[in-house]
């Protein structure tokens, strides 16, 4: 049996609702329907490649194919590849230690494969930072230095614009609209929560509450059909 469309519409709604409430707890994520949404304050955690980005403010990811997206999840880990990348493996841009163009955050290979990258962590402007172990040549004795891979970009989209929803975490660009783009502490952009994770902007409360709007919909209309069914019947069953 094939379903009506005001059928679809309404699992539809089901689906949205509770695809809102599982996003509840992800960083950064944000609703499917704006009625629910409420930004959260930032979580304190104890990763140090793990930051909230300010209100208003956007990371700045590109995929395989090097297309941008924008996303307000900032924790973080380093790849492989020793690239800075999201939870869902996206590459987080920035910019080199001298000032490069935006581009992947990346750890010297050499330091990457000998080990001697420990005690990475972003700090409150964006700079991503390791220690590298070394030895003095002529003393043999070992230390370490502290080395600057670069400095995370963030963007803003001018007020009024919408940017288009990719999923629960990723925006793209305004078509037509140039995003500003800078640095954490730059005085354009205030700096990061460090050592913390974006409390998300859905409200759980809300969320559930609309789904469960939403199922109490759903079970009227197919109370509304099986009462409309049973009086067909009758009226057949007169009719015989």
């Amino acid at each position: 049996m094939m379903l009506g469309s005001a059928t679809l519409d309404a699992l539809q709604r089901i689906a949205d609702r509770a695809n809102d409430v599982l996003a509840a707890y992800r960083p950064g994520a944000f609703p499917l329907r704006l009625d629910v949404a409420a930004p959260h304050a930032p979580v304190p955690v104890a990763d140090p490649l793990s930051v909230a980005a300010p209100p208003g403010a956007w990371f700045v990811t590109a995929d395989p194919a090097g297309t941008r997206s924008y996303t307000r999840a900032g924790s973080f880990h380093l790849g492989d590849d020793g690239t800075l990348r999201t939870d869902d493996g996206a590459v987080v841009l920035g910019t080199g230690a001298a000032g490069t163009a935006l581009g992947p955050l990346r750890i010297a290979d050499a330091d990457r494969i000998l080990g001697r990258a420990s005690g990475l962590r972003i700090a409150a402007d964006g700079t991503l930072a390791y220690a590298r172990a070394a030895i003095d040549p002529q003393t043999g004795r070992r230390g370490a230095e502290m080395v600057v891979v670069g400095r995370i970009a963030l963007a803003r989209f001018p007020a009024g614009s919408v940017p288009q929803r990719l999923d629960a975490t990723h925006v793209a660009g305004v078509a037509g609209v140039v995003p500003h783009v800078g640095a954490p502490a730059d005085g354009a952009f205030p700096p990061l929560a460090t050592f913390a994770r974006d409390g998300g902007n859905v409200d759980l409360d809300a969320s559930l509450g609309k789904l469960t709007e939403a199922y109490v919909a759903f079970s009227a209309m197919q109370a509304a059909h099986k009462a409309q069914g049973d009086g067909n019947k009758v009226v057949m069953d007169l009719l015989k």
